[in-house]
Order: structure tokens, then C-alpha cells, then sequence
């Protein structure tokens, strides 16, 4: 039996998908989305998902809480990329497993960003706080999102 995902969200973005997909794989992008809860650590700032070896470590990040203090290291490894989507299969000190699916499609009214995100922590009794946060970090990561393009 596989896990249930932590979370499966959806956001219309009033933008094009193929200009959103241009930010949201970049480390620019990432970490606006992310910010101030979490910062991810890059090799470059010009990397893209594009760039990532199928199946292959593309770069270790840590990730900082707050944007300053470490409390996980992630090894970053793209499964598959095709337009406009990208399933993630990575690894960290505290996750056996991080799948996150991004998926970018034409909607009425912009773009519809789905994020599915399935995680096993290595401590198993810790998968319901693990969901939750999750959960909470891609409910936030869409209302930045929305703030962001929404403003605009």
C-alpha cells in the first residue's frame, strides 16, 4: 500500500503557464514561495528543473527555517519533467522519501498550479506531524502564490 499524499492543492495563478513555469522552477522562484517559513539552499542561481539528470542527485540544499537556521539536508532528485510538470523523488536526513508533483495547466483565468506531495519520514510515528506540516508549508506556498501574481 502506498502512503496518501500530505497534500493535494490547487491554485489559479493569473498568469500564462508557460511564463509561470519560467519562475516557479527557478531557485528565485522556489524560495519567494516558500519564504518566510522555509529557504532552500542552491549550488546557482540560474539552475532549472530542466537541467536535473532523470533519477539522478541534481544537488544537496539545506533547508533553512526561517531562512537562517538549518534543520534538514535534502538531496534533490528529479524522477521525470515533461511541459509544464515535474515529479520530484527525493531524499533527506529526515524524509525516507519527498515525492512532490507540480503540475501547470491552462485554466480560465491564468494558469491552475497543483502541487501533490507525498512524504515518509524515517521516524514512521511521525508521519501525521510530518503531513501536517506539509500541508501547512504548501497552503502557504500557494497563498504566496496568489499574493504574488494577484498584486501584480
Amino acid at each position: 500500500m502506498s502512503p496518501r499524499p500530505a497534500i493535494d492543492i490547487t491554485t489559479i495563478v493569473p498568469r500564462p503557464a508557460d511564463e509561470l513555469w519560467t519562475i516557479v522552477t527557478r531557485p528565485e522562484g522556489v524560495n519567494a514561495e516558500l519564504m518566510p517559513l522555509v529557504r532552500m539552499t542552491f549550488p546557482t542561481s540560474d539552475l532549472t528543473i530542466a537541467d536535473a539528470p532523470p533519477d539522478e542527485p541534481f544537488f544537496v540544499s539545506w533547508l533553512l527555517l526561517f531562512g537562517f537556521l538549518p534543520f534538514d539536508r535534502h538531496v534533490l532528485i528529479i524522477h521525470k519533467t515533461g511541459p509544464r510538470f515535474f515529479i520530484e523523488r527525493s531524499h533527506s536526513l529526515m524524509q525516507k522519501l519527498w515525492q512532490h508533483e507540480r503540475y501547470l495547466s491552462d485554466a480560465e483565468g491564468g494558469t491552475a498550479v497543483r502541487d501533490i506531495v507525498t512524504v515518509i519520514p524515517r521516524l514512521i510515528f511521525l508521519s501525521a506531524l510530518t503531513n501536517t506540516i506539509v500541508a501547512m508549508i504548501f497552503r502557504h506556498r500557494h497563498r504566496r502564490l496568489a499574493r504574488r501574481y494577484n498584486a501584480n
